[in-house]
């Protein structure tokens, strides 16, 4: 009945939220203006009237309430019920997902993501009374942001494996405060390790300071840099005979800003877990060369690897896998000489005793007659290359080119630049290496023959340089080791000098050369290189200015030797090795690099059917081994290539991402061979790269944005440290006017009746 008198239909009276109130407020003091007013006018209108003073009362004061009445309802009198509501401020977690958690720097030797989860597991709690009060937004991050699931039952967080190759923290910040854009924000709380490869955005810091929005950090991990070493590349032959020294050399990389530290390089057979060769690696040294002498023939699988002293931040990346194939037949030598010279009689007979090699060594003359020696019978000079296959290592000693034929010259020619075979060059006063100049064999020298050859006036004696090292050789030391033996090098033995020695000019030597060993005399400041070795084609080439080496058998007989000689032409043997019953050669270089950089890839048909038929164009199929992605294949075409040697066809890839990829060439021409190349692509801003942590950015952001620094224990307190941003909005109250209420129509018209009646009723009298 009441709602029906007020005229009410959405509000409840007795709701204690709703207020009575006017469309037009009126001061007090109007009120009292208004009675007095309506008084006033009450009082003229009946003042004067003849009629008895208790009907005039009666008149005015109808007169008086009509007006009133009329003033109220014109001041518009209704109910109101606000619709004003409170919105909630927002708490965002950000947690880091980068494979940077894996690394183990935190206190106690754990892994950075050890101490993050525990502290989430101190901030669970706090972040379940959150809830009930704040809106909760939990993040993960690495170079982007992602949801950081919570189990219902437990309030644990749902964590997957840190897998994200670099960080951007300035990019994740920006994203996460999309995530909130309008809303009030209480305080975020970022846990990481601070390695980042951005800052955060000017935007970003603006909002913040503009919205008071405070940044409080939790730094995981270290805040001492520690140092972490890293394989980086493996230069191991692809073939090797069964008891030969095989090299594998290591690059390693030290990452991190620590004092570097020494570590145990490692050569381990992956099916038995035999070590085949273990050296120290020294504080600063970047490259070590291990040696294996494996026994078993067929495909190997080897692993390098790195063994620190001390703490290593990244154990993932101290190792690299190759694999090679070994053979188990002798290695065919021919050294030819033009004299019995003491260093021709010497090899020959070391290449006789050694089991693992078949030699023939022939003496020329300029009557074409040839005396032979060795466990190979040829009776005479090949002069076919049906005759020069199956030959490894060519020696040639102090013999006159022309001796050759120029067929023959052409043959060994292309012998070594297209087959692959070694040649050994070992220099002599007579023939070598002037009679060569102007021969197709003159490219094959690792120096120009611009001027005549000269030699020393004085004994030299052998120092070893860094490049011998690198490829395994010339270690005649008798540690375990190897190295070089300092009495070798001491002109005071006697014994280590050699009289004869050419002095080549270092200005002469081709870039490609390398200096394997140098010569030093007792008036010369500077050392004089004396061996080198320099690739040519499909083939390798060794130079020795001196045949002196057979004076170090007065030292320890046979010994060095052997060692200085054997270990040279293993080398050049394994070159074409590697090539053999191959029909092309596809390479990739390099092949560890970083997202974007060029990738040449190469194929060389070595088979002459195949080069013959001359193809257009051959495609290099590219997958991803980690997981599926369509990548477009590189087109290889043909290049220009120098007479004699074999056709190649090459083209460019540029790696969309990191990660692994096989590289595979996908051509019906050569289905029967299997060509492909693996090479790893990582980010330029990978964070494994940069292991260490960044607690002063961290630091940064929190001072700018008038957060602070917290520990993970000081997690269980945050609903203390947070600020109140809540923020109350006013919404479209609910109104119902009552001046056009029936209350208020009957109201009126009852007073208009009675001042009506009333006036008619004295009129009457």
């Amino acid at each position: 009945m009441i709602e029906w008198l007020l005229g009410i239909d959405h509000l409840d009276p007795s709701d204690p939220a709703v207020s009575f109130g006017w469309t037009h407020a009126i001061p007090g003091w109007g009120w009292l203006l208004i009675l007095a007013a309506a008084g006033l006018i009450a009082w003229l209108s009946y003042s004067r009237l003849d009629t008895p003073r208790p009907a005039k009362l009666l008149l005015g004061a109808a007169r008086l309430l009509l007006l009133v009445l009329l003033v109220v309802l014109l001041a518009g009198p209704r109910l109101t019920k606000p619709n004003d509501r409170t919105e909630r401020d927002w708490f965002v977690l950000m947690a880091d997902r980068s494979a940077s958690m894996t690394i183990a720097d935190a206190p106690g030797g754990e892994t950075r993501e050890s101490q993050l989860k525990a502290a989430l597991d101190t901030i669970k709690d706090p972040i379940d009374h959150l809830r009930q009060t704040r809106r909760v937004l939990t993040l993960g991050f690495d170079s982007g942001v992602f949801n950081l699931p919570t189990d219902d039952t437990t309030g644990d967080f749902s964590l997957a494996e840190p897998d994200g190759r670099r960080t951007l923290l300035g990019r994740s910040l920006d994203r996460a405060l999309d995530e909130v854009a309008a809303r009030p924000v209480a305080g975020i709380v970022i846990v990481s390790d601070g390695a980042s490869s951005d800052s955060p955005s000017r935007k970003a810091m603006q909002r913040l300071r503009r919205e008071r929005i405070p940044v409080f950090v939790v730094p995981i991990g270290s805040p001492d840099p520690v140092s972490d070493l890293a394989v980086t590349r493996v230069e191991a032959p692809e073939a090797g005979y069964v008891n030969d020294r095989v090299p594998v050399m290591l690059s390693v990389d030290r990452l991190g800003s620590a004092e570097r530290g020494s570590a145990w390089a490692e050569l381990v057979e992956r099916s038995t877990g035999l070590v085949l060769d273990r050296r120290k690696l020294d504080p600063n040294q970047t490259e070590i060369t291990l040696i294996a002498k494996p026994r078993t023939a067929g495909q190997q699988h080897w692993t390098a690897r790195l063994v620190p002293d001390g703490q290593d931040l990244i154990a993932e990346n101290n190792s690299i896998d190759i694999a090679i194939n070994l053979v188990d037949r002798p290695l065919r030598v021919l050294q030819l000489d033009g004299y019995p010279r003491w260093e021709f009689r010497y090899t020959k007979n070391l290449l006789l005793r050694e089991p693992t090699i078949s030699s023939s060594s022939l003496l020329l003359s300029s009557r074409r007659r040839y005396i032979q020696d060795g466990d190979i019978e040829m009776d005479r000079l090949p002069d076919s290359p049906e005759q020069w296959e199956g030959i490894d290592v060519i020696v040639m000693g102090d013999v006159r080119a022309d001796l050759f034929t120029q067929q023959q010259l052409e043959q060994i020619y292309d012998l070594v630049a297209v087959r692959g075979a070694g040649l050994l060059w070992v220099a002599g006063p007579g023939a070598t290496p002037d009679t060569w100049r102007g021969t197709p064999l003159e490219p094959l020298l690792p120096m120009s023959l611009s001027a005549p050859s000269r030699a020393f006036a004085e004994p030299v004696t052998m120092i070893r340089e860094p490049a011998a090292d690198r490829l395994g050789l010339l270690e005649l030391a008798d540690d375990a080791q190897g190295g070089w033996p300092e009495r070798l090098s001491d002109p005071d033995t006697g014994w280590s000098q050699l009289r004869w020695a050419q002095n080549i000019d270092p200005n002469q030597i081709k870039p490609t050369a390398e200096i394997l060993a140098s010569a030093r005399t007792g008036s010369a400041a500077d050392p004089t290189p004396l061996v080198l070795t320099m690739r040519f084609g499909a083939g390798r080439i060794i130079y020795v200015g001196t045949d002196e080496i057979w004076r170090w058998r007065y030292a320890r007989g046979e010994e060095l030797p052997e060692r200085f000689w054997i270990p040279l032409i293993r080398l050049l043997g394994r070159e074409g090795l590697a090539r053999a019953g191959r029909g092309a050669i596809f390479r990739a270089s390099p092949r560890r690099t970083e997202t974007g950089s060029p990738v040449r890839l190469s194929l060389e048909l070595i088979d002459e059917q195949l080069a013959q038929q001359q193809p257009g164009h051959i495609a290099a199929r590219i997958e991803q081994t980690d997981r599926p992605a369509e990548i477009a294949p590189v087109i290889l075409r043909p290049e220009p290539t120098e007479p004699g040697r074999s056709p190649t066809l090459a083209g460019v890839w540029l790696p969309p991402g990191p990660g692994q990829y096989r590289l595979t060439i996908d051509d019906p021409l050569l289905q029967d061979q299997t060509l492909e190349q693996l090479v790893e692509v990582f980010a330029h801003d990978d964070e494994l790269r940069r292991p260490e942590t960044d607690f002063a950015a961290l630091a940064s952001l929190a001072e700018t944005t008038g957060g602070n620094v917290l520990s993970p224990d000081q997690l269980a307190d945050i609903e203390d440290i947070l600020p109140n941003r809540q923020r109350r909005i006013a919404g479209t109250p609910d109104i119902e006017p009552l001046w056009d209420s029936p209350i208020a129509l009957i109201a009126l018209t009852l007073i208009l009746a009675v001042e009506w009646i009333g006036r008619r009723l004295v009129r009457l009298m």
